[in-house]
């Protein structure tokens, strides 16, 4: 199990491809990890296949890394500060960066406060601004406090009779959920969850138009935890973005060597020929 020691955090993490080839750093969303990501479309090693040199980690309080029981080393800044000295310890030069979710803010942060660290941008159903983020926060927070109360174990089956995630589990049958609630750790998800979407500052809406890197923005709809209107704001207010809508939340999911071939492609500069979705926009 690679690990590597930045900012007091032993941060887990697993490298594809050849190292000559262009690098791509991969950050999951709040809760998730490496092995959560390969259980939906955002695999890797199907990423590297196609001619890229993949690092992907686990976050602070996530999966196989270490944690730190306060909660400002889990606010947006923090974790960007992490990304960025988790590149300068693994020495892979200026980076593109993938982010899912948390990642996504994660990449932002790490790209406005050390912009000649990162690349290119892939922004895969970035989080909610402001008051969009109202139910992102009244879900997790709930979720919080149950870890806080019961522990793991008790709060994945409390989750798990709740309708929504019912109908999560139906929809995603190869996902155990449960699983997924009881592998958290309660020291670290707790304030992993609060830092993050409770303590100011939030992410800095008002600093998107300084991201000069080229971005690729990937939404879709029926999300209100990643609503659409995310996407639509960073298209608006970074100069060098293009923005594509799925059509369906799914859709990515459903079409997993479609997702490793945009994101090979665009950090490479290749012609995107297959798998983006219709409806996308891009700057003149």
């Amino acid at each position: 199990m690679p690990t590597i020691h930045v900012r007091g955090i032993d941060l887990h993490y697993e490298e594809f491809g050849a190292p000559a080839d262009p690098p791509l750093l991969m950050a999951h969303g709040l809760m998730g990890s490496i092995t959560m990501m390969r259980q939906f479309a955002e695999r890797p090693e199907a990423i590297a296949a196609r001619g890229l040199h993949v690092i992907a980690y686990d976050a602070r309080g996530h999966g196989q890394s270490g944690y730190s029981r306060t909660r400002a080393d889990y606010r947006w800044a923090a974790l960007g500060e992490d990304m960025f000295a988790l590149i300068g310890a693994l020495d892979i030069g200026k980076t593109s960066v993938y982010g899912g979710s948390m990642g996504a803010g994660t990449a932002l942060m790490c790209a406005l406060n050390h912009p000649d660290a990162v690349d290119k941008l892939i922004l895969m159903s970035p989080p909610p601004f402001g008051a969009h983020a109202r139910v992102a926060k009244q879900y997790f927070g709930g979720v919080s406090v149950l870890y806080q109360l019961f522990g793991a174990t008790l709060t994945a089956r409390i989750v798990m009779l709740f309708p929504n995630a019912k109908a999560s589990q139906r929809a995603n049958a190869r996902i155990d959920l449960r699983a997924f609630f009881a592998s958290q750790r309660r020291a670290a998800v707790v304030p992993a969850i609060r830092g993050l979407l409770f303590d100011p500052p939030g992410l800095p809406v008002e600093r998107f138009s300084e991201v000069r890197q080229q971005a690729l923005i990937l939404t879709h709809p029926d999300d209100p935890i990643h609503p659409l209107t995310s996407g639509d704001l960073l298209y608006e207010k970074m100069p060098h973005a293009r923005l594509a809508v799925a059509p369906t939340a799914s859709y990515w999911d459903e079409n997993p060597d479609a997702l490793a071939h945009v994101v090979a492609a665009f950090v490479k500069g290749e012609t995107i020929a297959t798998g983006l979705p219709q409806k996308s926009h891009e700057h003149a």
